[in-house]
């Protein structure tokens, strides 16, 4: 047997394999008289037909069925011997038999890519400190307010507190020319989102009114052009809304009985919320050091990986429909979203090669005291023994793996500059 290797890509191999005519020879004698037996031919006892006659009506498929076995074989044969570690299923590209010059084969496939790690030494990231205000506090106590609201019709709007069901229709075309059809929803003035030309145009007005506005179009393009639209608005329905007062009791109910007065339901809610807001800052540091790493790094992204992290993503989407009670297959277009995911999908499977490099070159591991550590803090938590779950831990990787991640965060605090700047 004799080998090429040529490198299509950074991650890419193409294997040549030349088999001389000696050993494609015996491995046909061989298939043949191994499907023999096999074969039932009109006119013959099964098992007895002349081999002239097998080789006739089925020489073809069982050289190409062989042909496979070999290039399979050799494949094997020659990553067991170099040591190669192809990443995903070798695909034949290309096969060549000429009678009495043996077979050659085409195999592709991929390898994880070689590079070498940049010094990521005081490079400089940002990490946001996120701010709780009062007027955050007040939000979050109106949206618990608001779930237990009642509503009562009315003939007016006076203010926010207001769900006013609407129908909008826009008077102009589109880019393509066509005028939308009207549409109907519900709006809560006091709504955050809601724009303030549409909740200053709806006070004061009554139910059955008819009117025009000029609205802001919205779009997802920050960087777009401001554009507005005229529509005309009819307001069906208008329910005001009625807010629980702040009694002990109800402060009681909204805080799982933490809370008897207004100002312990503040203090309670502003400690829920800086919780969340340094929640939010680390998940943007890291996100912050994940892109500054992987802008400082380079390398192609095996095709392999990025597949099977978009298999994995639609798994998600699918599983998710199923917890929520929706065929597993709906609203997904996989081609679409394949397409449409795949720079994310590469994204990720990039900073997964990444982040293995740099787990082996800090040396981090997940020894077993920190397994121990970790399985008595979460027996605590689950109610289960600790020694059950320590023999859990010892044994599975995802949990080591989870370990070595922590370490490595803890790593690029120590080495990266971080700056802080103060979000509102």
């Amino acid at each position: 047997m004799e080998t090429k290797i040529t490198n299509k890509s950074q991650v890419l191999r193409e294997l040549e394999i030349f088999v001389g005519e000696e050993e494609v020879a015996k491995a046909f004698d061989e298939a043949f008289k191994s499907m023999r037996p096999k074969l039932s031919l009109p006119g013959f006892r099964p098992g007895k037909a002349p081999m002239s006659v097998v080789k006739k009506l089925h020489g073809d498929a069982i050289e190409g069925d062989t042909l496979e076995k070999i290039a399979q074989e050799k494949f094997k044969e020659y990553a067991e011997t170099e040591k190669l570690e192809p990443i995903g299923r070798p695909v034949m590209t290309d096969l060549h038999r000429h009678h009495g010059e043996g077979a050659h084969f085409k195999i592709a496939y991929e390898v994880k890519p070689e590079f070498e790690l940049k010094d990521y030494s005081g490079i400089e990231v940002e990490q946001p400190v996120i701010k709780v205000n009062d007027k955050d506090v007040d939000e979050r106590l109106h949206y618990l307010r608001f779930n237990f609201s009642t509503r009562e019709e009315a003939n007016e709007i006076t203010d926010s507190e207001t769900i006013v069901n609407i129908t909008f229709a826009e008077q102009a075309p589109d880019e393509k020319g066509v005028i939308p059809p009207p549409q109907t929803t519900d709006v809560y003035l006091h709504d955050p989102q809601i724009v303030p030309e549409l909740r200053d145009g709806l006070i004061g007005k009554k139910k059955d009114d008819k009117f025009k506005l000029n609205l802001p179009k919205t779009s997802s393009d920050p960087a777009a052009e401001k554009k507005s639209v005229n529509v005309e608005v009819t307001i069906n329905k208008i329910e005001e809304v009625i807010l629980p007062e702040l009694t002990e009791e109800f402060t009681k109910k909204i805080s799982r009985d933490k809370a008897a007065t207004e100002l312990e339901v503040r203090l309670l809610i502003r400690d829920e919320l800086e919780e969340n807001a340094k929640r939010r800052s680390t998940e943007a540091l890291e996100s912050n050091m994940v892109n500054a790493l992987l802008k400082l790094h380079e390398f192609e992204v095996p095709r392999t990986i990025t597949h099977t992290l978009l298999d994995s993503m639609i798994a998600e989407l699918k599983d998710e429909n199923k917890r929520r009670g929706y065929p597993e297959d709906y609203g997904i277009n996989e081609e679409e979203y394949r397409k449409l995911g795949w720079g994310n999908a590469e994204t990720r499977g990039k900073w997964l090669l990444l982040r293995d490099k740099l787990v082996e070159a800090e040396n981090l591991e997940a020894s077993e005291e920190e397994l121990g550590a970790l399985a008595e803090k979460d027996a605590a938590a689950y109610g289960i023994a600790k020694e059950n779950l320590l023999k859990y831990y010892l044994g599975s990787d995802e949990i080591k793996e989870k370990i070595k991640s922590e370490k490595l965060v803890a790593r690029l605090k120590e080495k990266m500059k971080i700056t802080e700047k103060v979000v509102e």
